[in-house]
């Protein structure tokens, strides 16, 4: 007995019924929260999505292409701006300019407080989800996700963590937005790939697996 369920006249009932990506029931920028974030992610708030992307770009320009380490770079950065901050309040009282108004608070509370409610609940749906596929409840999925942690792997392999760091803040920038817009057609190809994923794993399991024998609780209590 095929232990992953299925038909090819379900799968060509599936042809005709658009399925959205990992089967969900929700929006994209639901799934990703809903709030500022998700705003960013989706480049609802392009300023602050620009400036995000600008700013990691240099980031990593700075430290993997001029090779500067993550302490000097720091300190450097905090002496150029206490540098232009002082030359700034020093010239406003010869030149007549306004002086740098210092906020009490620079980051508001409650954005660290969405930031990391985010966080959490996003790890723990994915670690959910890894549990559940690890289960064999979604055999496709499963192999799926076994290969990507496998691609995962080599990649992490042949570049080094900072760069790894960063090709995934550009992948988090740009694959949620860009799938937005092609939300329509991302599912009609992922959807065909899952069928014919279904459709392997059932010759596989027809041919190979239900073939190998399986002793049953009494026999194994006799034995």
């Amino acid at each position: 007995m095929p232990i992953f369920g299925g038909s090819d006249s379900e799968d060509e009932r599936m042809m005709h019924q658009q399925t959205k990506l990992f089967n969900r029931q929700r929006s994209i920028h639901s799934i990703l929260g809903g709030g500022t974030v998700a705003d960013i992610l989706l480049w609802r708030e392009p300023k602050i999505a620009a400036t995000l992307v600008i700013g990691v770009s240099l980031l990593w320009f700075l430290m993997e292409v001029v090779e500067y380490n993550f302490i000097t770079l720091v300190c450097h950065a905090s002496m150029t701006s206490m540098l232009l901050f002082f030359i700034w309040s020093t010239a406003s009282d010869f030149l007549n300019w306004e002086r740098p108004i210092i906020p009490e608070v620079v980051l508001d509370e409650s954005s660290f407080k969405e930031l990391a409610t985010s966080f959490h609940v996003r790890f723990n749906q994915i670690l959910s989800k890894l549990l559940d596929v690890a289960c064999g409840r979604d055999p496709p999925l499963f192999f799926l996700t076994t290969i990507s942690l496998y691609i995962l792997s080599v990649i992490g392999t042949c570049i080094n963590f900072m760069n790894l760091l960063f090709v995934g803040f550009v992948s988090m920038q740009t694959l949620p937005v860009m799938y937005e817009m092609y939300e329509n057609d991302v599912d009609r190809v992922v959807g065909k790939l899952m069928r014919k994923m279904r459709k392997l794993y059932r010759k596989v399991d027809s041919n190979v697996l239900s073939k190998i024998p399986r002793g049953t609780a009494k026999s194994k209590k006799h034995a």
